[in-house]
């Protein structure tokens, strides 16, 4: 018990680091954010979102019937920590043109779209009585993860410029775009890895100045924090916004911000790399999984040959990195491509590594077991909440520790074949495994 309670506390300070590296977004300056995580969506009251400048009232807007309402309250299973569900064409009740909130603008969001829609970006600006057609998207995203961005290249120019910005496939799962905005059309877009200039006066040429910002409905489109400022940031504050965008140098103190590029017509800037793109230290995790769980199989099948091994492991432990790598994969968002081939090995490692030779069934005897089948069904309802959330809470660092677990249960049970080989010599006629029969050690252990 004892060892439970330690490794339980072990979990929950490894937890608490992880989930607190959020972004610092600096407070000067802030017309709005809308952070839903950690927090959680709050429509009460009804249909108020809280904000941490102030308590802002996200609206649905109909443009054909040029209404507006109090945002309803969304399931719960889509107002938690995975940010707005894009449902319905929400607009916020703030004035953002530049008349009203400054001749200089940034707008940072991150978002996640799984499936298109007929809008052609997750945010625009308008104005009451304009169609979908009509506003102005800052930037537009497709189906092939591509962000299309139109614009002149110098304030005087003509011609419009096109360019389809590839997102690198190490932005999967998660986008974060810096949006900064002049009166005079000049607009600069960020990623964490690159960045383009262009000049575009969609905005203050309207016959009315688009003043409000909507979020689009997109099918499976989430939107996890949305920011506006009413000036640019500073170099280090979008240093700071910025960085949390990438694999390698994530919350490192050497990144450098992008240096803008000038549009080009019709020019494909980052064409998405091809392969797996890990960290070192997932790469590690895979291949020393991989490599501990073959040399456990070979030792089984090859050197202890014929002697029954059973599940020396934790069923616990298992189950928890099975929770943390759905949580993981499917519900948080994520900087990493091919997350589930990453948990599948890691997990298959601790399971194949996690097998112990057991030739006299004692390991099996000691094994309990309990009957649960005439359990009252409120019991059962209590169980699955409680195993559910401890899931929910230490699944996540279970699984990112699983590699550890695995080099501990490989050479714990390598032990244990020792000791295995030395009994048997001791007390059996051995012979090596390539001329002992298959039924000799059962014989003899029974």
């Amino acid at each position: 018990m004892k060892k439970t309670k330690t490794l339980l506390l072990f979990l929950t300070l490894m937890v608490l680091p992880l989930s607190a590296q959020v972004v610092k977004f600096p407070q000067k300056g802030k017309i709005f954010h809308y952070a839903p995580h950690p927090r959680g969506v709050s429509f009460e009251n009804p249909g108020e979102l809280l904000d941490e400048v102030k308590l802002l009232p996200m609206q649905c807007f109909d443009f054909e019937r040029d209404s507006i309402w109090k945002a309803p309250r969304q399931r719960k299973t889509s107002s938690d920590e995975r940010g707005i569900w894009l449902d319905k064409l929400y607009m916020v009740n703030a004035d953002v043109s530049f008349a009203k909130a400054g001749s200089q603008q940034s707008l940072y969001v991150a978002f996640t779209l799984d499936k298109g829609n007929e809008y052609q970006g997750p945010v625009a600006f308008t104005h009451r009585g304009q169609k979908p057609e009509e506003w102005y998207y800052p930037f537009r995203f497709n189906t092939n993860k591509e962000i299309r961005l139109e614009g002149c290249a110098n304030p005087t120019d003509t011609v419009v410029c096109v360019a389809q910005w590839r997102i690198p496939e190490l932005y999967k799962g998660l986008f974060r775009i810096l949006v900064e905005m002049d009166k005079d059309g000049k607009t600069t877009v960020y990623l964490a890895d690159s960045a383009l200039v262009f000049y575009n006066t969609a905005r203050t040429d309207a016959a009315q100045e688009l003043n409000r910002l909507v979020l689009c409905p997109f099918d499976d489109g989430r939107i996890y924090e949305l920011v506006y400022y009413n000036r640019h940031l500073s170099d280090k504050e979008k240093r700071e916004v910025l960085r949390h965008g990438i694999v390698k140098g994530d919350w490192d103190d050497e990144y450098t911000i992008p240096e803008p590029q000038v549009i080009q017509h019709h020019v494909e800037i980052d064409e998405a790399p091809m392969g797996i793109h890990w960290g070192i230290t997932q790469w590690i995790s895979v291949a020393l999984s991989i490599l501990l769980a073959l040399l456990a199989l070979y030792i089984r099948f090859f050197i202890m040959k014929s002697v029954p091994y059973v599940f020396n492991g934790s069923w616990i432990i298992l189950g928890l990195a099975v929770a943390g790598a759905v949580i993981y994969t499917y519900v948080m968002p994520t900087i990493h491509d091919n997350q589930y081939f990453y948990y599948i090995s890691i997990i298959a490692g601790y399971w194949l590594v996690s097998y112990a030779p057991d030739p006299t069934d004692y390991r099996q005897s000691q094994k309990k077991s309990y009957d649960l089948s005439n359990l009252p069904g409120i019991v059962w309802l209590i169980i699955i909440v409680v195993v559910g959330s401890l899931a929910w809470m230490f699944g996540p660092a279970v699984s990112y520790l699983l590699p550890l677990f695995t080099i501990y249960m490989f050479f714990k049970n390598m032990w244990l074949t020792y000791e295995t080989r030395q009994y048997l010599k001791n007390n059996y006629v051995y012979e090596e495994p390539d001329t002992l029969a298959d039924d000799s050690v059962d014989a003899d252990c029974r």
